[in-house]
């Protein structure tokens, strides 16, 4: 479909396979400082993300900021009075509640339903 629209799909892809492994590795950098560096380093961050996923819908970038703020705020309001991880849990435990009431996101694109 890009193509048909006279975008040069082989360069975009390559531009796109070029930033990918430099945005990682970028993050590496920034990260080392913080935390020990092993092959399991990001694993952390993904549940993060798959809640920030799962709470702001689809194709939402103002969304994705919102969500993300929201789960960070919520679990540093939680943390110094249960723990870490209870905390992610209680988290976690919100978020499911919400699926169950709006499964579509917080800010999912308007629709037919």
């Amino acid at each position: 479909m890009a193509g048909a629209a006279k975008i040069e799909t082989r360069r975009t892809d390559r531009i796109a396979i070029a930033l990918a492994p430099g945005l990682a590795g970028l993050a590496g950098v920034a990260l080392t400082p913080l935390y020990n560096v092993n092959p399991n380093m990001g694993t952390g961050f993904i549940v993060d993300s798959f809640k920030v996923m799962v709470l702001r819908g689809v194709g939402s970038l103002v969304g994705t900021v919102r969500a993300s703020f929201g789960i960070g705020l919520t679990n540093v309001m939680i943390e110094p009075v249960y723990g870490a991880v209870a905390a992610k849990v209680v988290v976690l435990l919100l978020l499911a509640a919400f699926i169950q009431r709006k499964p579509e996101g917080q800010f999912a694109p308007k629709g037919r339903r």
